[in-house]
């Protein structure tokens, strides 16, 4: 996996360099050296994909690659790939609620882009921004990993994951000897008392999810298995979530530790070690955050307390820009979408007009209608931070019609997630299931303050990893047991089971 996404970068930048490609053409070599590891192995090349799109733009900023759209290549070229080559293994969810809410919330993107006469050259393509995220979930849906696999690509990225925190350790004892090492991005910036790290990443933010990302597993794995190596690494990883100097990472890791215990007590499982584990988790958390982010914290609080005037202007009949401007950016987009939604009811203001990446590609004329354009971050000149939130895009794009398919999409997932956590799986295959319940209340969490759900390549693990732990209950016995017994091309049988079938137990 690592030799081909290693040679997926290396033959763009040679064709770039030899041919001169534009980020197009570049990202395609890309994508399509993803898309043949998939077609050789499935588990390898939906991993090959993921850890391609984690480092992309690492990779930008070592070669000057422009690989903007590697991803939005990709997943059509794995969905092709899955149906003209692996049509055996797909097993086709059963369509319900889930899938109506979807479609209500697609049919309410396009209803209200039409109605408000969004250009095609917008709406469409933030259509498909919106989606790749849905439709990378459902890639992983309709192919059931089998245990050994899932034991292996998760072993695998473990790996990669702690290597990243080693490199973001060393930059935090010595910021001069891994910026020499490993030609680290620059970013400079001070939270509290500490420097701030961000590894090999260009953000911080990704370093401190990852940090959580792989916490928040190692919780569940201690909490099924009763593996106290888990347990210590797992609370050595919330700690260095902290030197991302990042609010979303400590919240998200608290709430998805209260949801493991708020779960086992619902299951009458573990309860006594569940709650003690995760005080200790949140108390080491606190010991060493406070004392570095304090002030930092409190400060937050009073960032994101807004003034009843300030919104107020900008509900009003005709908003005030000069008073709005002082507006955090985020609370600006919360209140704006609720008067974009009451003023556009009942489906909103159309793909590409509200907190989405098209909406600052083609400035839309919606922010200074409302008076947003002079608030740091939304701005025509900088707008930055129009996409440093999921929910307000979907109420001011596709109005209270899509926001509430979207609440039900996402409830009825968490809902799908936690049932499977409590299902009579392998404690191996349970600890995956539980891992994934909680890295998707993490990311719920972090929905509230980013783009989690549509963003590269925080969107592909959250909905990634949700996929995967709804298979594990759904997956069909004869997948589970690597074995093929149906004829007419398709190498499994359509039944799904209520079990994961232990012949390949994921025990290591």
């Amino acid at each position: 996996m690592l030799t081909v996404v290693a040679g997926a970068f290396v033959a763009a930048f040679a064709a770039d360099r030899l041919l001169g490609l534009g980020p197009v053409a570049v990202s395609a070599i890309v994508a399509i050296i993803l898309a043949g590891a998939f077609a050789w192995r499935v588990a390898d090349g939906l991993l090959a994909f993921g850890v391609a799109v984690l480092l992309a733009d690492t990779v930008e900023h070592w070669t000057t690659l422009d690989l903007r759209y590697v991803d939005e290549i990709a997943i059509p070229l794995l969905i092709v790939v899955a149906v003209a080559v692996h049509r055996a293994r797909l097993v086709p969810p059963q369509v319900g609620v889930r899938e109506v809410a979807l479609g209500v919330l697609v049919v309410a993107g396009v209803v209200s882009s039409l109605a408000a006469e969004v250009p095609a050259s917008i709406w469409i393509p933030g259509l498909g921004l919106l989606l790749k995220g849905f439709a990378f979930f459902y890639l992983v849906l309709l192919l059931p990993l089998r245990l050994e696999e899932l034991r292996r690509i998760t072993g695998a990225f473990f790996v990669i994951g702690l290597a990243i925190i080693g490199i973001g350790l060393l930059q935090f004892v010595d910021p001069d000897l891994a910026r020499g090492l490993f030609g680290l991005p620059p970013f400079d910036q001070q939270r509290g008392s500490i420097q701030v790290v961000h590894s090999i990443f260009t953000h911080p933010a990704l370093f401190g999810w990852l940090a959580v990302f792989l916490s928040l597993f190692l919780f569940a794995r201690f909490i099924v298995l009763r593996e106290w190596w888990a347990l210590a690494l797992s609370v050595a990883l919330g700690a260095v979530s902290l030197l991302s100097g990042r609010r979303a990472p400590v919240v998200g890791l608290i709430v998805g530790v209260a949801a493991a215990v708020l779960h086992q007590i619902g299951a009458g499982r573990a309860r006594l070690r569940t709650l003690l584990t995760a005080v200790v988790l949140v108390a080491v958390l606190a010991a060493i955050s406070l004392p570095m982010l304090g002030a930092f914290y409190r400060w937050t609080l009073v960032e994101y307390v807004e003034p009843p005037e300030l919104i107020a202007e900008v509900l009003s009949e005709f908003p005030d820009p000069t008073i709005i401007a002082p507006m955090a950016p985020r609370n600006a987009l919360y209140v704006g979408s609720v008067a974009i939604a009451r003023d556009h009811i009942p489906l909103g203001a159309g793909i590409g007009r509200f907190g989405s990446h098209m909406s600052r590609e083609a400035y839309s004329p919606v922010y200074p209608q409302y008076g947003l354009d002079r608030v740091n971050g939304l701005g025509a000149d900088a707008p930055i931070a129009v996409t440093d939130t999921f929910w307000p895009m979907i109420l001011g794009e596709t109005g209270v019609v899509g926001l509430l398919a979207a609440l039900l999409f996402f409830a009825v997932l968490g809902w799908q997630l936690w049932r499977v956590a409590l299902a009579e799986l392998s404690p191996a295959a349970r600890a995956l299931a539980f891992g994934a319940l909680l890295v998707f209340v993490e990311a719920l969490v972090r929905s509230l303050i980013s783009p989690a759900f549509v963003a590269p390549p925080i969107a592909y693990f959250a909905f990634g990893t949700a996929a995967i732990g709804i298979t594990l209950r759904q997956a069909p016995a004869t997948v589970a047991a690597g074995t093929t017994n149906r004829s007419g091309g398709d190498a499994h049988e359509a039944h799904v089971h209520d079990t994961v079938d232990g012949a390949n137990p994921v025990e290591g």
